[in-house]
């Protein structure tokens, strides 16, 4: 017979092995579904959310584009930041994210891995780091005005993953009625891409914009080919052409690893634009009907420019103010 003690011990190691067997799940590389695709009430029921999961942020699909041009620089184990791909081997971070100021030096190339478009421990389209260029001006250990505003380094990879998750422009200069918004990873959000639709420069930070403490976000305007950087400290002149920056951003090359079209977040917003119910099948028709009540071409595709009008409508309708 077997004892008390012994009975509670062989429950609780069934429990413990349950329970990692539970955790090892397979992650998949498919592109997100198609907006053609027709399933169960329930099914959509549960797919059909919307795109804002608060009032001011909607959480990404980062394996489609243009958010896929977005990932972590994991350094040295010991922290990441915000990376954006400018280029098929090419990318911007912060200097600051690149130095040690407890050891006084530089963090090396082979400390540093980049994940692009990462997703909840998803770290496939990864590379390791060749080289790095830090932008003339910033000095680590100063925290004056003008070290801020040259807080860049554009990085080599060793791997082009911008074939396969396309990249952003990069500009200076918003114009009066760019679309601006904040993205990218936070603090207490690591695992996730997380999107601030109303953090623009019509803004008050304090009610749209993340929490300072949360980590700073990029930010870019949302144009009909994509995203382009366009950050709060400017690229200096001589460092945009001399790391060779351009304003137009590409789409992926490759699509093996990454949706062509954000298919995931065209959804949701026609959830939240009253096109599309959350118990509705038929996402096809409601984007045919959005692309004709906004003047643009009805492809019946989940493309850029689609996406672009759809989240200046969103604007518009909350006209840069949080959902009550």
């Amino acid at each position: 017979m077997i004892s008390s003690k012994c009975y509670i011990l062989l429950i609780t190691m069934i429990v413990l092995l349950a329970g990692c067997s539970s955790q090892q799940k397979t992650v998949s590389l498919q592109p997100t579904p198609s907006l053609e695709t027709t399933e169960s009430p329930a099914k959509t029921q549960q797919k059909n959310a919307g795109f804002l999961a608060g009032k001011n942020v909607a959480l990404l699909e980062a394996r489609e584009y243009p958010w896929s041009t977005l990932g972590r620089l994991n350094v040295a184990g010991r922290h990441f930041c915000n990376g954006t791909m400018v280029g098929a081997r090419k990318l911007l971070a912060p200097a600051s994210c690149l130095y040690d100021l407890v050891e006084g030096r530089w963090f090396q190339p082979k400390e540093m891995v980049f994940v692009a478009g990462y997703q909840r421990d998803d770290a496939t389209i990864s590379s390791a780091v060749a080289s790095y260029q830090i932008a003339q001006g910033f000095t680590p250990e100063k925290k004056s005005l003008k070290s801020l505003l040259h807080n860049w380094a554009l990085i080599q990879l060793t791997n082009p993953l911008g074939d396969y998750t396309g990249w952003v422009g990069v500009t200076n200069q918003i114009q009066q009625d760019d679309l601006i918004i904040e993205a990218g990873y936070r603090r207490g959000w690591e695992h996730i891409q997380a999107l601030f639709p109303f953090c623009n420069q019509h803004a008050t930070r304090i009610t749209l914009c993340p929490a300072r403490h949360e980590g700073p976000l990029n930010r870019f305007s949302l144009t009909e080919q994509g995203l382009v950087l366009a950050p709060s400290n400017v690229i200096a002149d001589q460092t945009y052409q001399s790391w060779n920056l351009n304003s137009q951003p590409v789409a992926p090359q490759k699509t093996h690893y990454v949706s062509p079209q954000a298919q995931n977040s065209v959804q949701r917003l026609l959830v939240d634009l009253k096109y599309l119910e959350k118990n509705a099948s038929d996402k096809k028709e409601a984007l045919l009907q959005a692309q004709q009540d906004l003047g643009i071409p009805q492809t019946g595709q989940a493309d850029s420019v689609t996406l672009y009008h759809l989240l200046k409508r969103l604007n518009a309708l909350y006209n840069g103010k949080p959902v009550s």
